[in-house]
């Protein structure tokens, strides 16, 4: 490292060498003057000298170019020396693990068909809980065995090698294609899958069960092929109680003017219906403006809607007293109570479904059926 301090020298002109460049120097330096008289009285001097250089070699640019472009070479791999070669029984011992991961993935599907099949699925079924994670867990189980396998399979059976390539072109030469099909094809060879049926038939079965995951999930399309009528139904039916969270009647008289309640049918597991809550709701009767038809689904100032957003599922329990306006939460949709629960404001797009009510003869409200239209947001489409 050379510095200068009594003026700057001009660079050395492209394409010289270093040893050429410092041989210039070189001749500048001793035809400098010493004598600070002449100089002009400048007293800085240079602390360069002859030295200070050193004759080195400068590789050519075309010679650089050749080997950033050149095919890549294999290296050690970073951190330590590549693993040796298996003896021939440590060869058959990973050999029967990869083939014992192949064959857990196996194992997983056939217990993710057979759980589709026997556990049952219904809420409110005995052990339906198990259903979901059993699925899951056998899933996974499968997907893991083939995955696991595979890594598995490369670390130990596979010839160790790294190696660095230097960006390049898009466009190999034809030459580096034949090379690297000669280096897989090698590759292949050293593998030696020809003289392992064991891995071939348990990867072949292995991953050729994983094709059997999604098959019984088609049989499940069927009961949806008519999904307006199955979204059309709920818990509600005629004659069926309304209640509360906490599975008490609601009662003629309960709920003052301006009061709301959340309500569900009075039906096995009702309370836990995702498509049945509702929201039972008092004005005064003049504070009503329903349609003729719907005249006899309210009683003595009580209506009922769905507490199902219609936009995107959201609960609408939000209501404010002075205005009967319902308003959902999440994308402040607004429904007027007192006129159909019509929508006034945001991206709902049709009014909150009305459940129409009476009064049992023990003075409980009772539903007069279920709804008259499906319940909760409107992406399906409806005839």
């Amino acid at each position: 490292m050379s510095s200068n301090t009594g003026g700057q020298q001009p660079s050395p002109p492209t394409g010289q060498t270093s040893a050429e460049a410092a041989g210039s120097i070189r001749d500048r330096l001793a035809a400098r003057p010493t004598d600070e008289a002449s100089s002009g009285g400048d007293s800085r001097t240079s602390d360069v000298n002859e030295s200070a250089f050193q004759q080195t070699y400068s590789v050519p640019a075309d010679e650089q170019q050749r080997a950033s472009s050149s095919t890549p070479q294999a290296v050690e791999a970073l951190g330590g020396e590549m693993h040796r070669d298996l003896t021939p029984q440590e060869s058959r011992s990973a050999e029967r693990k990869v083939s014992a991961l192949f064959l857990l993935s196996v194992v997983g599907v056939i217990g993710f068909i057979v759980t589709y099949v026997a556990v049952p699925s219904e809420f409110g079924e005995a052990g339906n809980t198990y259903y979901t994670p059993l699925l899951g867990s056998f899933m996974a189980l499968a997907l893991f065995g083939v995955g696991a396998g595979a890594v598995l399979w490369a670390k130990l059976l596979m010839p160790d090698e790294e190696a660095v390539q230097e960006r390049h072109p898009f466009g190999s030469p034809p030459e580096e294609r034949a090379a690297t099909a000669a280096a897989l094809k090698e590759g292949f060879g050293q593998a030696n899958i020809a003289r392992r049926p064991l891995l071939i038939g348990s990867l072949a079965l292995g991953g050729g069960a994983l094709a059997l995951l999604p098959v019984p999930l088609l049989f499940s399309m069927g009961p949806y092929q008519h999904k307006e009528r199955v979204l059309r139904t709920t818990g509600w039916k005629e004659g069926v109680r309304l209640i509360r969270q906490n599975g008490t009647p609601v009662k003629l008289g309960d709920l003052v003017v301006g009061a709301v309640e959340s309500v569900f049918p009075d039906v096995e597991h009702g309370t836990k219906l995702a498509d049945s809550p509702a929201l039972l709701i008092r004005m005064r009767p003049e504070e009503l403006d329903v349609p003729e038809d719907k005249a006899e689904w309210v009683y003595d100032g009580h209506i009922v809607y769905s507490s199902i957003c219609t936009h995107l599922g959201c609960p609408v329990k939000l209501y404010e007293q002075q205005t009967h306006h319902l308003f959902c939460p999440c994308h402040q949709s607004t429904f007027d109570a007192s006129k159909s629960a019509k929508v006034l404001f945001g991206p709902a797009a049709r009014p909150l479904p009305q459940l129409a009510i009476s009064v049992d003869e023990e003075g409980y409200f009772v539903a007069q059926g279920d709804f008259q239209e499906p319940t909760g947001p409107s992406y399906w489409e409806r005839g």
